[in-house]
């Protein structure tokens, strides 16, 4: 059900393609970008746009994203550690919660010297597999920057909420997942260096599945073998980087079931890794304070970080 996009190009997009073709000259070595980017960069700069670009905001949400793009957080030079965060806000692969679980997270990361990316990925419109694809894209297009970006490219992670922890968790332990040879950062690792999911998505199958993910990813009738593909606690293997969970004990929307089953296969092959359940049923608490224990996840994770020397 991957739709190819159009290719056309329309006039409000020209500040996507100035950026796309510096960044392909800064590739090629014609032209060097001496400034750090500032606009959102669109992933794919070797394809033309997509137009109409249908892309909408509509109650601090994104919906219909055609042009996949990150935005970047820069924190202040003086603290810059070179540990960088690419985030993927959820949604049900029908929305991003782009403020909550994305800007807001990227600002508080900048404060403790990380560079954030936050990623508009293609969702139900275009199904499986372009939020992969467009995940995989996002950290070949951050590491193949990496030297350009003053980033140390050993010390690139992933974070993912809801849906986009599907896509998070995906791009953990899928990184290999097949891509086009002529791609020009096929020869990029796309492997993260450390994933943080919150009440993530895992499983599409049995009664811990998230239906309103399953059916905008996959479509309302998907093939047994697609629907265990895309079930990750199958997915692990020795190759799983390091992944820092959280999850509310009663969350009312995705099960905390998804978690729970994730770490047991995470545990086997990462002792890097640790889970928080917290005595909650909020589903989508993002950066949101006085919501309970639960909270308190920013300073698990900021801990965690600094164990694993990616924060000082």
């Amino acid at each position: 059900m991957f739709k190819s996009p159009r290719i056309q190009l329309s006039g409000r997009l020209l500040a996507f393609l100035l950026m796309s073709f510096l960044l392909s000259f800064s590739a090629s070595g014609v032209f060097a970008v001496t400034q750090l980017p500032q606009a959102p960069l669109y992933l794919w700069a070797e394809k033309p746009l997509v137009t109409p670009d249908r892309e909408i905001i509509k109650d601090q949400r994104t919906y219909y994203v055609d042009n996949p793009s990150i935005t970047p957080f820069w924190p202040d030079p003086k603290i810059a550690n070179g540990t960088a965060a690419i985030i993927f806000p959820g949604g049900g692969y029908v929305r991003l919660a782009i403020d909550n679980e994305g800007y807001d997270l990227a600002r508080w990361l900048n404060a403790r010297g990380v560079t954030a990316f936050v990623v508009k990925y293609r969702m139900k419109e275009y199904g499986f597999p372009a939020p992969l694809l467009d995940g995989l894209r996002a950290v070949r297009l951050v590491r193949s920057k990496a030297k350009d970006w003053n980033l140390d490219a050993h010390k690139i992670g992933i974070i993912g909420f809801s849906a986009g922890g599907h896509l998070a968790a995906s791009i953990a332990t899928r990184s290999d997942f097949a891509s086009d040879k002529n791609d020009p950062l096929v020869d990029v690792s796309a492997r993260p260096d450390f994933a943080v999911l919150g009440y993530p998505v895992i499983t599409l199958e049995g009664e811990s599945a998230h239906a309103g993910s399953r059916a905008a990813l996959l479509g309302e009738n998907p093939t047994p073998s697609l629907l265990h593909e895309n079930s990750l606690q199958y997915q692990v293997t020795a190759n799983v980087p390091p992944i820092f969970l959280f999850h509310g004990v009663a969350d009312q929307s995705v099960p905390v079931a998804n978690s729970l089953m994730f770490f047991k296969e995470v545990q086997k092959f990462n002792k890097q890794s640790e889970m928080h359940i917290y005595q909650s049923s909020i589903h989508g608490v993002g950066m949101t304070q006085g919501q309970g224990t639960i909270s308190s996840w920013t300073q698990a994770l900021e801990l965690w970080l600094k164990q694993n020397g990616w924060v000082k």
